[in-house]
């Protein structure tokens, strides 16, 4: 076996992987055309239209009539939040601004939390976020919560994704409900640091809210089709002639980018990442193993080779994907931008049809699998703290590991015991005092000893627990509010460096974190990570 190599991110690796970005970026930009938003909504609209008249047959309708379909959903799975339409923006928003109507991880989530709160959770017009209370809102048995802000839930979303039943019998397509890309959006536009971000950015920011957090507003002209539909002369939209940028065209927009094959100069680059990846790692084993002989390859080991499961090929394809989709927003931009010099509406229509959404997708993926592992040091840090602290506290008790058991044990027991004020809780501790009074059964003198024993134990083990309790409070105390202190400041001030655009005090912030996890920052300034660029050396992250 040849010895180990040096599997760390280097110059070459960030290079081939910027090239390869560029390269596949270029191919989409020459041979991948623009998508079709009006044939995507109409597209998508058949589909659901199809799908929610299924599934209102699997329910027991009998007809064959979009609008009786979805009357026949709103009947039979209502949801409370309706009942705050008029304070989420009437029918033309509130399946945006509510987040209950959300066909997302996010909104079941907002879904259960109303069933079990009595509130709706969504923005204001400016994209504040805010909570309404629910009218006539009552409690509910856990089991009945639950059905309501799940099953309920999905039956009456897909109720939603058509339109209502009012506007379909009227021949109109309806509000229909968000989809993932755009819930997202939305979701995120009410997060006060992106809000005074695109405040910020806005060149006609005023006093006027609306303007100053102009994110959430673009996202509600293109949920109800004013920002993409058809224009006049005077930029003013069309009746009756918007473009929905809802869950329809998004499905229709997966269908149109398959049509187009967005997908093949994404594919291409993970392809050119990995193989570079897996080849180099293979002459890098016969150069530094000295093979010599088709005998020698033996013992290369191949799993070093492999493109998957460490760090290097993960921020290898992290920047092959940043800089694939840098290169195609920019030139979207520019193409939108040239054709529509005085058409601010035909410019974000243009834009939007010449992204490329397979290269969108990639790169929130990569940045999932980045964030992920970014989670996984700072876990490594917390738990290499609190090991730490542990060790400190044991040494500071009377009789060390013994007394540290017993407290745990004492915890462990407590949160056993709680766990039966909850249905499950309880039918779980049901299930565990039948098997414990089995087995008493076939040794009662054994459990009455037994029992007799613990009690003993315990009575000693709690005084010994009251004793040095007051002690192993105050030194958790200080030791969570001296973290949470420096935490606080930290993101304080990284959140007002993302404001200003100050990138030494963003650096700062992000120094203070790694200091108070043991950690090394490898720069401390704009300059000294200008000068780490710079070096020869192989990158350690």
């Amino acid at each position: 076996m040849v010895k180990d190599i040096d599997q760390k991110l280097d110059k070459y690796d960030v290079a081939l992987s910027i090239s390869s970005g560029a390269l596949t970026a270029a191919m989409d930009v020459l041979w991948v055309g623009d998508i079709s938003f009006f044939d995507a909504h109409e597209w998508g609209s058949d589909k659901v239209d199809d799908f929610v008249k299924k599934v209102a047959k699997s329910k027991g309708y009998k007809g064959n009539d979009i609008a009786g379909a979805i009357k026949k959903l709103e009947d039979d799975f209502p949801m409370d939040g309706d009942l705050l339409t008029k304070e989420f923006g009437s029918g033309a928003q509130h399946h945006l601004r509510d987040f209950s109507h959300h066909p997302t991880p996010v909104g079941l989530m907002f879904s259960l939390l109303m069933q079990f709160t009595g509130k709706g959770y969504g923005t204001k017009t400016n994209g504040e976020f805010v909570s309404y209370d629910v009218p006539g809102w009552q409690p509910k048995s856990f089991i009945d919560s639950v059905y309501l802000g799940t099953v309920a839930w999905l039956f009456h979303i897909i109720s939603d994704i058509a339109g209502s039943s009012g506007t379909r019998k009227m021949e109109r397509e309806g509000t229909g409900v968000p989809g993932p890309l755009l819930s997202f959006l939305k979701e995120i536009s009410s997060i006060p640091g992106i809000r005074n971000i695109a405040g910020k950015t806005d060149p006609k920011a005023s006093s006027n809210k609306e303007e100053n957090y102009r994110f959430s507003v673009i996202c509600s002209k293109m949920f109800n089709g004013t920002l993409l539909g058809e224009h006049d002369k005077n930029g003013k939209p069309v009746l009756h002639q918007e473009l929905r940028f809802d869950l329809r065209t998004e499905l229709g927009i997966v269908n149109e980018s398959i049509k187009n094959k967005q997908y093949i100069p994404v594919v291409l680059n993970e392809l050119i990442v990995a193989s570079f990846y897996s080849v180099r790692r293979f002459m890098m084993q016969i150069e530094e193993g000295g093979i010599n002989s088709l005998d020698d390859l033996k013992q290369i080991d191949i799993s070093k080779c492999l493109p998957w499961k460490n760090e290097t090929i993960r921020h290898m394809r992290m920047i092959a994907t940043s800089t694939f989709t840098s290169i195609d927003l920019s030139v979207a931009g520019i193409k939108a931008a040239l054709k529509n010099k005085e058409n601010p509406s035909g410019f974000a229509l243009d834009f939007m049809q010449g992204i490329n959404y397979w290269g969108v997708g990639s790169l929130a993926l990569a940045s999932n699998s980045e964030f992920m592992l970014a989670m996984q040091k700072m876990q490594k840090g917390f738990l290499a703290a609190a090991e730490k602290q542990k060790r400190f506290i044991i040494e500071k008790l009377p009789n060390g590991q013994a007394d540290w058991d017993t407290g745990k044990y004492g915890v462990e027991t407590a949160i056993s015991v709680a766990k039966i004020g909850t249905p499950i809780g309880f039918i779980a501790a049901t299930i565990g005092v039948y098997d414990e009074i089995n087995k008493a059964l076939t040794d009662l003198k054994l459990a009455t000893e037994e029992r007799i024993r613990i009690e003993q134990e315990c009575v000693a083990r709690i005084e010994i627990i009251r004793e040095n309790r007051k002690e192993m409070e105050d030194m958790v105390t200080n030791y969570l509010f001296d973290k949470i202190s420096v935490f606080t400041q930290a993101f304080c001030a990284m959140d007002q460096a993302i404001t200003e655009n100050d990138v030494e005090a963003f650096i700062m912030g992000n120094n203070m974190i790694q200091a108070e996890l043991s950690g090394k920052s490898m720069f401390g300034s704009m300059d000294e990570f200008d000068n780490l660029m710079m070096v020869e050396d192989t990158l350690n992250f």
